[in-house]
């Protein structure tokens, strides 16, 4: 039954001796997500440029 208020499961909350690992491991963690981010966003600008490249190639060719 729901009585209103918000459940916290108990294996989320992090234990007093437990916290300095966790904050390390969300770090480790937010890290190699922003790496991720970073190298998607390069292969997402050299597939633009390559783009741009062919396409002037096939105007010119089209010339």
């Amino acid at each position: 039954m729901n009585n209103g208020t918000a459940e916290t499961p108990t294996s989320r909350l992090p234990r007093p001796g437990d916290a300095p690992d966790e904050l390390t491991q969300l770090k480790k963690e937010l890290l190699q997500a922003e790496v991720r981010l970073a190298k998607a966003r390069a292969t997402v600008t050299g597939a633009e440029i390559d783009i741009k490249v062919l396409n002037g190639r096939l105007k010119a060719y089209m010339k």
